[in-house]
């Protein structure tokens, strides 16, 4: 780890850690241009509820302007090397190990023509960018998706030896911290005028705070950030024999799906709903203002993962949440907690919940409220998306949390995709329609049980066996703790013809148990132990071999542990018992 204490610097501005990825892109971008323009006196003006939206100019050429510094915004560095193409870094999420998704940014441009962008140093690998040309971009006064043209996404070669550093443990995070580059093409029609990109429509603070001022709902400021930000709570009028409808958003600064629909909420509820003679709406619509503000990914200010938190909050780095639980419970007879956020993974919209054991019952009466939306949206994916199972590894987030703590039996996920529908993205008219079809399902959801159907158990177990899908990706950077877990596979000898032991092939004919590692990859040490299973009458494994592996948690600490459990040598393997290590 002494290597990556090399790339981090601290922000005398703001007071953060970041990645300087300049050091790894050292030789490849000879002569980038950091922005170091300073958000402290933005954020003076913001707490002052001034919102202001200023870009501040910090690279120059004879082509071009390149803008950054603004509330929402991400970008560290860029460089022009030849004509026509413009090479970007983004900032870390702070204080993380180097969370990278979320860009937004402009550009202004002194002669009509295309011009080349490339942001290197994503580090999500798996994106629908592959499948969808869905970079936003503000032109002509509006935001549009489709214009970018010559749409790639492959991995950086910083780790080709010849970028590699002098320093041999920056060289080391170069062949093994993975990199992906989004190439993209942009023609200009208009001279001397910013045009933005952003890998979303952005939902930025002052946007929020306008609306928040027009609405007639009750407000109130549950707390104040780290940064100073305040954290608001509305509320519809309360009425006798109302159940209590708690809805969080923005939880993850990159998800602006999650506020505009939430936006919607509350816009349809200041104009009355049917719904509302059932529900009181308790409703906090940006819960990581901070993480927001800062141009983040998916972190607060403190590089906490707010949505790992929700068992057990601290409230000097991750107060968002601490305060948030805290003003819940003063509620009771909540029916439902639904958590609203982006997807980058999936297409559509569709939801988790929780489910404990196997009771058709329950099962058929908490999967009532994701039918209705299948109903009525065909933006909706209810049988092939949504997923009511619970692992260890989710008991931090909020659905599960508030499940548990709260005894709040439709606790859900709600997911709409950042990138819309396959072939084409989500528009705000969308962004309604998906609105008051929550609201419409909250308006007719009935806990009476409906009736059985024949393939009931089928559907339940299929909702019940798939993990619950998070878009986590990113939780390799950061440096929270994270639950332990086991991985088992299985591999047959045969498969070693094409492999080097140093990438987990197994030798043959081996008694007793054998370390094989392989090389190091960014923030994790992984090394696998092989185990000679023996023969049973429950699994026939034949030429196949079961490995354990060892695992350090990749994603969270400096101070990484192992994973002490292992089966013993020389027992027998069942099938019941590998079904349960997978578990």
């Amino acid at each position: 780890m002494k290597s990556l204490q090399k790339l981090l610097k601290n922000n005398k501005d703001l007071g953060h850690q970041y990645i300087d990825f300049m050091q790894l892109f050292e030789k490849k971008l000879k002569s980038c241009i950091i922005n170091h323009n300073s958000r402290k006196n933005i954020l003076a003006q913001y707490k002052q509820q001034q919102y202001i939206h200023q870009p501040m100019p910090f690279f120059e050429s004879e082509e071009l302007i390149v803008y950054g510094s603004f509330e929402n915004s991400n970008i560290h560095g860029c460089c022009q090397e030849e004509k026509g193409v413009l090479n970007v870094l983004l900032s870390s999420d702070t204080n993380t190990q180097g969370c990278t998704q979320w860009f937004y940014f402009g550009v202004k441009i002194h002669n009509q023509g295309k011009l080349k962008i490339r942001i290197l140093n994503n580090r999500r690998q798996n994106t629908l960018f592959k499948d969808c040309n869905h970079v936003y971009v503000y032109d002509d006064d509006k935001w549009t998706v489709g214009q970018t043209k010559e749409m790639y996404y492959y991995r950086t070669n910083i780790n080709h030896p010849f970028y590699h550093h002098e320093d041999a443990g920056i060289a080391q995070l170069q062949q093994n911290f993975s990199l992906y580059t989004l190439e993209f093409t942009y023609e200009f029609k208009q001279t001397e005028k910013i045009v933005f990109f952003a890998l979303t429509r952005p939902y930025p603070i002052k946007k929020l705070q306008r609306f928040i001022d027009q609405c007639p709902l009750q407000r109130k400021s549950v707390c104040i950030t780290t940064l100073g930000l305040p954290i608001w709570q509305l509320k519809t009028p309360k009425q006798n024999g109302q159940q209590i409808v708690v809805i969080l958003a923005r939880q993850h600064p990159s998800e602006t799906a999650g506020s505009f629909i939430c936006q919607e909420i509350l816009r349809i509820l200041c104009k009355g709903h049917a719904c509302m003679k059932k529900y009181r709406f308790i409703i906090y619509p940006m819960l990581n203002p901070d993480g927001v503000f800062l141009g983040n990914s998916r972190c607060n200010f403190n590089g906490i993962d707010l949505n790992r938190k929700w068992d057990n909050p601290k409230q000097k780095t991750e107060p968002e949440v601490h305060y948030v639980i805290k003003s819940i419970q003063k509620y009771t007879n909540i029916a439902f907690m639904l958590d609203l956020h982006g997807h980058s993974k999936k297409f559509n919209q569709f939801l988790y919940g929780c489910l404990h054991g196997k009771s058709v019952s329950e099962y058929m009466k908490i999967r009532q409220f994701g039918k209705i939306l299948a109903q009525h949206n065909e933006i909706f994916q209810f049988k092939r998306d949504c997923s009511y199972g619970v692992s260890p590894d989710r008991f931090g987030t909020a659905r599960v949390a508030l499940w548990k703590r709260l005894n709040i039996t439709n606790s859900m996920t709600i997911e709409t995709s950042i990138y819309g529908q396959m072939g084409r993205a989500f528009s705000l008219e969308d962004y309604h329609s998906l609105a008051q079809n929550i609201l419409h399902a909250l308006d007719v959801f009935n806990e009476q049980i409906d009736s059985p159907e024949l393939n009931i158990n089928r559907e339940m177990s299929k909702a019940l066996k798939y993990d619950s899908g998070s878009d986590s990706e990113a939780e390799q950077d950061l440096i929270i703790p994270r639950p332990n877990r086991i991985k088992i596979t299985s591999r047959k000898e045969s498969s070693c013809k094409h492999q080097s032991v140093g990438y987990g092939c197994i030798k043959p004919k081996i008694d007793t148990p054998q370390l094989i590692h392989q090389h190091s990859q960014f923030f994790k040490d992984q090394s696998f132990v092989e185990l000679q299973p023996q023969p049973s009458k429950l699994l026939s494994i034949n030429s196949n071999k079961v490995q354990l592996q060892k695992i350090r948690s990749r994603m969270n600490s400096f101070q990484s542990q192992y994973i002490e459990e292992q089966p013993k040598l020389g027992t027998m393997i069942s099938a019941l018992q590998v079904k349960q290590l997978f578990k």
